[in-house]
């Protein structure tokens, strides 16, 4: 995973995603996705373009269900758009 990656678990959602002070991306991902496995390349290459502007995050969708199911979140991967910890629609 690229440096400019991380991981978050749905209790670090408020204070990573909704208190962040830049533009965020959030990814939901699953395992044994061959879609999300075909993004994540593409993922890390455009976070490693955005470095210090643009928070790019991973979340891993089954283990995140309730907050999955409050942002809409039905797939994987899915990407969801956030700015001023307002998701964009």
């Amino acid at each position: 995973m690229s440096a400019n990656v991380r991981e978050i678990q749905a209790s670090d959602y408020e204070r990573e995603v909704t208190s962040a002070a830049t533009p965020v991306v959030l990814d939901f991902f699953s395992t044994e996705c061959p879609p999300c496995e075909a993004l994540a390349p593409k993922y890390e290459a455009v976070a490693d373009q955005f470095a210090g502007r643009v928070a790019f995050l991973k979340i891993f969708r089954q283990g995140s269900r309730e907050l999955a199911t409050r942002l809409g979140v039905s797939g994987s991967p899915t990407l969801v758009f956030f700015k001023n910890g307002q998701e964009q629609g």
